[in-house]
């Protein structure tokens, strides 16, 4: 039977959203989860350890883990690269993309699969999904790192799913606020369960 799953406290309300360079023009926003920024301040403001810090937010050890290291891989870019930095205003909202060989049910594929799931999972409920055409379906005219990134970005996905995956694509995702996680397998009904 699968655990029940916890509502993450989420109590730090910050002043502001949206934070930037000022020398140069950014050409893109690093989405920061609500939860990555509570992360943030309880570990970095606060000093906690992250046991303490799991047990304030209501979730796992494990899952604080990877919410700060997502945070802090995403400040980290955002720093370097002159990107600004956009505090996501829905907390437990995420958009998950999965490549698929069929359309009609979800079948975990290689990136250059013929679909795309694109996952709504809200309040840690899977709440829509919809699948599109894969460009890079066949298309060996151009690389996927440099067309995959741009359509996952337009559809504001957060993660994506994938077996293996190269160097170029994994930057190339991650500079457009895109976390590639590495999943043997994935199995729909239990896709929510990640995120826990």
């Amino acid at each position: 039977m699968p655990r029940e799953k916890l509502e993450r406290k989420l109590n730090l309300k910050p002043v502001s959203k949206y934070f930037g360079p000022k020398d140069i023009k950014a050409s893109e926003d690093v989405v920061l989860l609500h939860e990555e920024l509570e992360a943030i301040h309880l570990m970095d403001s606060f000093c906690m350890y992250q046991e303490d810090a799991a047990k304030k937010m209501n979730v796992s050890r494990a899952t604080f883990a990877r919410i700060i290291k997502s945070a802090r891989k995403k400040i980290s870019l955002a720093l370097i690269t002159g990107k600004n930095i956009k505090v996501h205003e829905v907390k437990n909202e995420f958009r998950i993309a999965v490549c698929s060989n069929k359309e009609d049910q979800l079948d975990y594929a290689e990136a250059e699969a013929e679909y795309i799931w694109i996952i709504l999972i809200k309040d840690y409920k899977l709440t829509s999904q919809s699948c599109i055409k894969n460009p890079m379906y066949r298309n060996e005219d151009e690389a996927t790192c440099n067309v995959l990134p741009e359509i996952l970005y337009d559809y504001k996905v957060n993660y994506f799913m994938i077996k293996d995956i190269d160097y170029d694509l994994k930057i190339s995702l991650i500079a457009k606020g895109i976390y590639p996680m590495l999943k043997e397998k994935i199995e729909l009904d239990s896709l929510v369960d990640i995120f826990q």
